[in-house]
């Protein structure tokens, strides 16, 4: 069992509102820079990463002023367009989505408009004959012409979350994301229920789009008190892969990765064309009965730093999955060798429950897992679509930790409930086949 690494975490009450953050260092001196972190009083403020809009310009009301029926048989993509390209072009302001059942698919939100949906507001995807068993989303923040970022725009639910539910989506049209983001700046996604039946995607995704020779990426948002229901076990609330300095709040999600950043993608091959993930920052994480409340996976590239605090999972495979960086061939062929995330990062406060049947686990991770609990492991795979090779099974630990990178934790980070003692940090001195299981 490993004594020590380098990552550290961070914790914040659930609040709606604005409010300070004492972030708590490290117990005990286990480097000389956690022994500096120790003296250091850092303070994370909201208004650091999204500064709200003081007045709006035009305010709307998507039932009233708009020809929309509440039908979910109704394709409202165009009225929605239309309604936010109206709001942009009189220089900005903020759409009311009042209660009501609504149907949208590729919806582009432009600089300067704000979306605020009441919680009683029921979005599904709108399926559009030529998306079919393709890729789509149902909000696009992307500037696709220029290396301007789309700027000042927010998605929320106001006297609560609002609801997108998926659950009465086609199969052919579960490809679909709900909010992805490429070159975006002051911008806010908050209150949103998802109701999931294994679509394909995450629900937020962040990643660059190429304009000239860059690639640009999210940077400055706050994203907070999102709720995710029914994943698949390689998707979830969260897929980070280009972004700089967000801060994540309040995030649940059953079945999936929470918070999962992995940065890989054809786009960010070219290094040195982008800015790097860094200043991504997490408060109260955590997953039910899925693959883990949080990923980081920096794939080839030399990430910035992360920091991740109170992060907790019940009845899932882990809590954290720290992986190690790599190139796949095509990668390596190109020059490109496995990454990390800096030595600052942080990840703290993990809290970790067992469940004998009900965590999602991909049998890559069996050899991680106490030779006695695999009998527990389901015969059946949870769903054909996507991931066909993810099963239910025991929870296997707090924390997997196994990057080729160097990172500060120990045992006293986490704690356990219902787990066999030695499960809260395990590595790849820990692993055993099935033949050495005499399985």
């Amino acid at each position: 069992m490993m004594k020590f690494f380098t990552i550290s975490v961070l914790v914040i009450l659930f609040s709606c509102s604005n409010q300070n953050a004492i972030l708590l260092e490290p117990k005990g001196q286990v480097s000389q820079v956690e022994e500096s972190a120790e003296r250091v009083v850092t303070t994370l403020k909201e208004t650091d990463f999204f500064k709200e809009p003081t007045s709006f310009v035009v305010s709307k009301n998507f039932k009233s002023d708009y020809p929309v029926d509440n039908s979910f048989s109704t394709n409202d993509s165009d009225v929605l367009q239309k309604a936010i390209d109206d709001i942009s072009s009189q220089g900005g302001g903020k759409l009311y989505i009042p209660k009501g059942n609504y149907s949208f698919s590729e919806v582009s939100l432009k600089s300067n408009v704000h979306l605020r949906i009441d919680s009683k507001a029921v979005f599904r995807p709108a399926e559009i004959p030529d998306k079919r068993n393709k890729n789509y989303t149902m909000f696009k923040v992307v500037n696709e012409k220029s290396k301007t970022p789309v700027q000042n725009v927010s998605i929320c639910g106001v006297n609560g979350k609002f609801t997108v539910d998926l659950r009465y989506t086609k199969t052919e049209f579960l490809n679909v994301r709900i909010i992805q983001s490429f070159n975006v700046t002051n911008f806010k996604y908050t209150n949103l229920i998802v109701r999931d039946k294994f679509s394909k995607f995450s629900v937020l995704t962040f990643n660059g789009i190429k304009i000239g020779n860059r690639v640009y990426g999210p940077n400055k948002g706050l994203i907070k008190n999102i709720e995710l229901y029914g994943s698949d076990y390689g998707y979830g609330v969260v897929q980070l892969q280009l972004a700089k300095k967000l801060l994540f709040k309040n995030l649940y999600g059953e079945g999936g990765a929470t918070l999962r950043i992995e940065t890989h993608n054809k786009v960010l091959r070219e290094l040195g064309t982008y800015d790097l993930v860094d200043e991504i920052y997490g408060r109260n994480i955590r997953s039910e009965n899925g693959n883990c409340a949080l990923m980081l996976s920096p794939h080839f590239i030399d990430q910035g730093k992360v920091d991740v605090r109170n992060i907790k999972s019940i009845g899932s495979g882990f809590a954290v999955r720290i992986n190690k960086g790599f190139a796949n061939p095509e990668e390596a062929a190109l020059g490109l060798k496995a990454g990390s995330f800096s030595d600052e990062s942080v990840v703290k406060n993990v809290s970790a429950t067992y469940s004998k049947t009900k965590a999602q686990i991909k049998p890559k991770h069996y050899k991680y897992m106490p030779c006695n609990l695999r009998q527990f492991i389901q015969k059946d795979p949870i769903t054909l679509f996507p991931h066909g090779d993810s099963y239910n099974g025991p929870s296997i630990a707090a924390v997997l930790y196994n990057p080729n990178y160097k990172v500060n934790i120990t045992d006293k980070d986490v704690s356990i409930e219902g787990f066999q003692k030695g499960l809260e940090i395990v590595t790849d001195d820990d692993m055993k086949t099935d033949n050495e299981c005499g399985l």
